[in-house]
Formats: C-alpha cells, structure tokens, sequence
C-alpha cells in the first residue's frame, strides 16, 4: 500500500506540474495589455522642402491643415492647345517658402516623382508671368498665385498629375505657359 500511495503522489505532483507548465505557456503566448507597444503607422511624407541644411517634410494631410486657396488656371501647350481652365485648391508657394529665412532674391527648383526638374526664378514665384486667353491668344503679364495643388475641379488630383502639382491660378482663370506646370511634385529645393 505504501507504494501505491508513493505512485499517486508522484502522479499527483506530475499532473500538477503538467497544468502548471500548460498555465504558464498560456500566460505567456496572450497578448497582454501595456507590454508590447504597438509599432506606430508608418508616415508618409509628400513633400519636401529644403533650403541648405534646413529640411522640411510635410504629409498630405499637414498640407491640408495649411492656409490654402483655391483659383482657376489652365496652361497653353506648344501646338497651342489649351487645357483648363479648371478649378484648382492648394498651398501658396509663398506660405511654404516663409517657413525659412530667406534672402530678398532666391530660386527654386521643383522636383517630379519621375526626376524632371524645373527652375522658377523669383519674379515667377511671386506669380509674374505671361498669360493667355482660353483661345490661346497672348494678353500680357499676369498676377497669378503660384500654388503646390492637391485638387483640381473639388477632388484630389488623379495619379496622372498628383497627388501635388505646381499650378497658376486666379479668380479670372488665366491660361500659362505648360512649361510653368509641374506634376506629380515631391520636392523643391531653395536656392540662393
């Protein structure tokens, strides 16, 4: 008898280990509340902005948050066909551009997804350019508002020319020269 009740024991503190192992792979495979730190979504940027060492990363929706302004514009291509006017919303260049200190005469050069750049002097910046009547006939220097687009005619822009794109608007709907427009915008680089 004593041996039986030695076996019982032993197959007691077995099976009593046995739960207890089981107990503890089940604590230690749940997902527990505090431990782990969910990994953060990661961001995406847009755009970005760079003057010398200075560097700026926006999301779309930081751009969005921005002052914005909305105005008509259209561009005239070089077998003189007309596109737009169209409806256009987005961020002055200006706004972006004030975020640095900047000298009294700099440059910028807009940068496409696809690596085609685009110089902008100072005057074209500040919207000085030649504009064209929606028949494509020459009308003299506008007063346009140079913008980094996010919508065109109240929805975002297509995947042909966004998500951002460099256009010239103004309440008048003035037509630009096409090689004034850049899509698919990523980056513009300040220069002095």
């Amino acid at each position: 008898m004593a041996g039986e009740s030695s076996d019982k024991v032993v197959t007691a503190v077995f099976i009593a280990i046995f739960i207890a192992a089981i107990g503890a792979y089940v604590y230690v495979s749940l997902p527990h509340q505090g431990g782990e730190k969910e990994q953060p979504a990661t961001v995406e940027y847009v755009l970005t902005v760079e003057y010398g060492n200075e560097v700026r990363k926006y999301t779309m929706d930081e751009l969005k948050s921005m002052m914005s302004v909305s105005g008509y514009g259209g561009y005239i291509k070089k077998n003189n066909v007309t596109v737009g006017p169209n409806l256009y919303k987005g961020i002055p260049i200006k706004n972006l551009l004030q975020e640095f200190s900047l000298p009294g005469n700099y440059s910028i050069t807009v940068i496409a997804g696809d690596g085609y750049t685009k110089n902008f002097s100072i005057n074209t910046i500040k919207g000085k350019v030649d504009i064209y009547s929606e028949n494509g006939s020459y009308l003299g220097t506008g007063n346009l508002t140079m913008i980094v687009a996010y919508e065109k005619d109240g929805d975002a822009l297509g995947e042909d020319e966004g998500p951002l794109r460099i256009a010239f608007v103004s309440d008048e709907g003035y037509i630009t020269s096409s090689s004034l427009w850049v899509k698919n915008v990523v980056s513009i680089k300040i220069n002095v």
